[in-house]
């Protein structure tokens, strides 16, 4: 109980209003807007490129991405293959086995 009276006198001493989460979420989510905004804004000012030559090279990025996605899916399509072919093969043995040793 000693403890409870120290706890209450500090508290009394620092007063501390707990505050809701719509009295923080507001402000932060203003904040957040307005830098995504200004960053967005000099980043147009400042673009080295035109718009076309700008879409042009996302273009070109996405294209790169797509075709290393469909190899790297292709490389993982036929890795699978040989491992499904590994396991049909070793149950087969397997149940060949079973089947003998009966």
């Amino acid at each position: 109980m000693k403890n409870y009276g120290f706890i209450q006198r500090l508290s009394d001493s620092f007063p501390y209003e707990r505050k809701s989460s719509a009295s923080w979420l507001l402000p932060a989510s203003l904040g957040v807007g307005l830098g995504v905004a200004l960053g967005v804004g000099i980043g147009l000012l400042y673009a080295p490129r035109t718009g076309a030559e700008t879409r042009e090279r996302l273009r070109e990025g996405a294209d790169r991405v797509k075709d290393r996605a469909r190899f790297a899916a292709g490389r993982v399509k036929g890795e699978l293959e040989s491992a499904a072919s590994q396991v049909r093969e070793r149950s087969f043995a397997t149940s060949n086995e079973i089947g003998q040793n009966r």
